[in-house]
């Protein structure tokens, strides 16, 4: 049995709502718009379906990718050969929590940035012309303008395989 095989059948009684692409052309993805297929690429919605959609990966012994907005990102055009678990567009909710913002891996930086001065908080002006995701921004430290990601977040919760 394939791997694509055994994740589907996973997803299939676990996940049935997740939506799975197959042979997504990953230029559909990418700021470069360069790119061949990721074998699978999927969309969880929720932290509940991400974390058992790299579960189901982990289990089936698959490699897959987290990706973000694709900034910057550069795939073969040979593609991926594993599943590429996108979080932009469904895990980009952003809230004002009194003088915090709490906000998903798929958020937009400048997104968040601009929520930022609009209700008057301060410190995430550095961001606003950063090109891609919270997730993205953590795991590289982004910065600019002498402002970091380490500077202005506060925690942040990690999902490990």
């Amino acid at each position: 049995m394939s791997w694509e095989t055994e994740f589907d059948n996973w997803t299939a009684e676990y996940l049935p709502d997740l939506r799975i692409l197959c042979n997504e052309p990953m230029s559909r993805h990418t700021t470069f718009r360069i790119g061949g297929p990721a074998a699978l690429f999927c969309t969880p919605r929720t932290v509940p379906q991400l974390a058992d959609t790299v579960k189901a990966c982990v289990e089936a012994g698959v490699p897959y990718y987290i990706l973000g907005n694709g900034s910057n990102v550069l795939v073969s055009d040979a593609g991926y050969e594993g599943v590429v678990i996108q979080l932009f567009r469904n895990m980009d909710g952003i809230r004002v929590n009194g003088t915090e913002l709490e906000a998903e891996a798929g958020a937009l930086l400048a997104r968040i940035a601009h929520l930022a001065a609009k209700e008057g908080l301060t410190g995430l002006e550095f961001a606003s012309g950063i090109p891609g995701t919270l997730g993205g921004a953590l795991v590289m430290n982004a910065g600019a303008y002498g402002g970091e990601m380490k500077d202005v977040v506060k925690e942040a919760v990690v999902l490990k395989p």
